[in-house]
């Protein structure tokens, strides 16, 4: 190899050693300012686990098909104030709401508990704590659509079960607490008769619900003696709308 080659090869490495340090400068230089570019164009990491109830939640359609059967669920109903802390699924949820306020016709209107000349006057909010898919909060049970819809947050539940004040509500994964609307009966019959007809319905509904429980291998109590007021103060009530009764559901640690 010639002098003249070699100077000229000596050459060209340096101009390439040269090159490649200018190249790494200037990435090294810019990149902060593509970093604070990328930050502000990627888009934020969705989470795999979304937030299951917001607003409007679409119950499972009652599942008829497994649990026992009616003469099982009235032997075997016991009143039943300590749970097991286990959760609830949404089917279930969906069979004891249906079982409850259900719409059995729906050209009609009909539903699984009697209504005295087919008024319907009570209102099912439902307290959940831990329910597999539903969020912890308060719900409303909407019969025509077999749904839920979301009332309070988690932290309005606390304060609904605090102004309930009773054990078994505070440890049950769903209690459901029952309104009624004064204002259809009192169009319809005389004063004396509109708190006894809330509190037959309200009767009818937590039995329902009670044996659909037992049928399921669940358990729950039907309760008052809470301060009414306080928790219509909770629930937003006022006028013609009242809570007349409440009932626990879950899994018996006692039976």
């Amino acid at each position: 190899m010639t002098d003249k080659t070699q100077q000229f090869l000596s050459g060209k490495t340096a101009i390439a050693v040269i090159v490649i340090v200018v190249a790494l400068a200037a990435i090294f230089i810019a990149a902060p300012f593509f970093t604070a570019g990328s930050t502000h164009q990627t888009l934020p990491a969705v989470s795999a686990t979304l937030a299951p109830t917001e607003g409007q939640v679409t119950l499972p359609a009652p599942d008829h098909t497994t649990g026992g059967t009616l003469d099982y669920a009235l032997e075997h109903r016991r009143s039943s104030r300590a749970y097991l802390n286990e959760s609830i699924s949404i089917g279930n949820l969906s069979l004891i709401l249906w079982s409850a306020q259900g719409i059995t016709d729906t050209a009609s209107g009909k539903r699984t508990a009697p209504s005295a000349m087919h008024t319907y006057p009570l209102t099912l909010y439902v307290a959940v704590s831990n329910v597999t898919g539903v969020s912890p909060g308060v719900y409303t049970y909407v019969p025509e659509t077999n749904s839920l819809s979301r009332y309070l947050d988690a932290a309005g539940r606390d304060r609904v079960l605090s102004a309930i004040g009773q054990q078994q509500a505070r440890s049950a994964p769903v209690t459901i607490i029952v309104s009624g609307n004064t204002t259809v009966f009192r169009e319809r019959m005389s004063s004396d008769d509109v708190l006894r007809n809330l509190c037959l319905e309200a009767g009818h509904v937590a039995q329902n619900i009670l044996l659909m429980e037992t049928s399921r291998g669940m358990a729950g109590v039907p309760f008052t003696g809470f301060n009414a007021t306080a928790v219509d103060e909770q629930l937003g009530l006022s006028g013609n709308n009242h809570v007349v009764y409440a009932v626990t559901a879950a899994y018996p640690a006692d039976q």
